[in-house]
Order: C-alpha cells, then structure tokens, then sequence
C-alpha cells in the first residue's frame, strides 16, 4: 500500500490507546510524564498501547538505549508491558531504525509498515502517515534511499556522538524546507487515503502531519493524531473513537476536516 508493508495484527477488542509524534528528545521533556501517565492507565486497563511513529525525536543506533532518556522510556515501556498491556510500535521518518534491541528491551512489537487491525468495532488501517504526503517528492527519494539495507546498516554502526551530530543536521535541514516550500506539499492527498481504504479497512489512522482531524471520505473514515509532545492529546478506543487529553478526558474542540478533503 503506497509502498508500506501491512501487517495484520489480531489483538480482540481491547481498549486501545494510541498515539503519535512524541518527539522525545535527548534531554527528556514534559512529554516523558505525559507518555508515562498514558501507560500506567494502559496498564491498568490491560490494553493495547500502538504508538504510530516518532517516539523519539532521533534514533539513529541502538548504543542510545544504554543510558539518558532513551534507556528510561525504554523501562517504561517494558513495565507496562510486564504490567499487562499490549505495545506496538511503528517506524516513523525519525527513529525507523529501531529494531530487535528495543523488543528486546521493552517487550514490545515493531511494526515495520503499517498495522491493520480492529478498533471500536471498526476494521482500521494504522500508518505513521508519511507514505500518504505523497506529492513531497524529494522526502519520498530520500525515504527510498535512506532506507535501503546499506544506508541502515552504516547509520546503525557509526559510533554515538557522530551518529546524533548527523540526525541534528537532518532534522535542522528538514524544517528549513518545510518552513519555506509550499504547505499543501506536504499534506496527505485524496487519493492516498483512498487507496488507505482500500486495503480492506473502513478507517485509516496516522500521524505524521502534526494536526488533529478527522473526516470521512467515501464509505470510510480517517482520524490524524496531533504531535503529542505539543500537549499530551491521544486517540481513545473503546465503544468509540475519542480525543483525551493528557488526562484522559475527552478533548471539547472538535477535530477539523483536513484541508482538501471535505465532502
């Protein structure tokens, strides 16, 4: 589907938390709190906790899991899943280099691509969200290429300091260009999410753009989690799909249609 795998993941109907974009950087941030208050209600609930790209705000080697935050979300996330509660983890544009290490660490899946799966009674398609900006052309060849067995396996081995230099540059880079090119570039299209649809689900959720919305198109629906490092918002599911604040309360603003794709 657009070029990511989909995996299908059987986990019954359990309450289900899901989140995107933490950004988690290396000195910690409010949002260590906010994601450790969101498992323990996890935890609590036994249920499944699907984090759709971007914990972290680089990962670039598995030498980061030795120590600082990273080390720290990591045992977060392995006594929740110890407590009871089910993770996944998908690969977004800012850490698709976590692998074997963090499961081994945490307990927790990582999905490579996207995971289709129920929710609130709803066949749902989970993505990070990337694929569907598909008229960013330059970020679609960089994907392809940093991608690519070799590039992963050369970031993976370069020594730690080096590693994360990199990723600043990277990152400083990309919102240069995102800050001065043309804002529709980068957004989901139609015909992305459409074909999102297609996969034999009725909703497709992800992350990615850093904007809560919501809408239907055609037959089907979508949901866009915000960044969650810019409040602590998250997508409950349960009966139903709801926005929750940090708190687990249910967000009052309603969530706009994405530009471009009103019925």
């Amino acid at each position: 589907m657009l070029g990511t795998e989909v995996f299908d993941v059987d986990c019954g109907e359990r309450e289900t938390f899901l989140l995107s974009d933490l950004h988690v950087p290396h000195g910690g941030s409010p949002v260590v709190q906010w994601l450790a208050d969101l498992l323990e209600r996890a935890r609590r609930a036994r249920g499944r906790v699907l984090v759709l790209g971007d914990l972290f705000d680089s990962y670039v080697t598995p030498r980061q899991l030795r120590g600082g935050v990273c080390k720290d979300v990591a045992s977060m996330f392995a006594d929740a899943s110890r407590g009871g509660a089910a993770i996944a983890l998908l690969h977004g544009n800012r850490d698709f280099l976590l692998g074997r290490e963090w499961e081994d660490a945490t307990g927790c899946a990582v999905v490579r691509g996207g995971m289709r799966t129920q929710l609130a009674g709803m066949r749902a398609l989970m993505l990070h969200g990337d694929e569907l900006c598909v008229r960013d052309l330059p970020y679609q060849r960089a994907k392809r290429w940093l991608r690519t067995p070799f590039v992963r396996a050369l970031a993976r081995s370069l020594p730690l300091s080096f590693a994360e230099s990199l990723a600043q540059r990277a990152r400083q880079k990309s919102k240069m260009v995102i800050q001065s090119g043309d804002q529709s570039r980068f957004l989901p299209t139609r015909d992305a999410i459409a074909a999102g649809l297609r996969a034999d689900v009725d909703l497709v959720v992800f992350g990615h753009i850093h904007r809560r919305s919501q809408g239907t198109l055609g037959a089907g629906g979508y949901r866009v989690l915000p960044a969650f490092d810019e409040g602590g918002v998250s997508l409950h599911a349960a009966d139903a799909l709801r926005f929750v604040d940090r708190h687990g309360a249910p967000v009052a603003e309603p969530a706009p249609v994405l530009p471009g794709l009103a019925e």
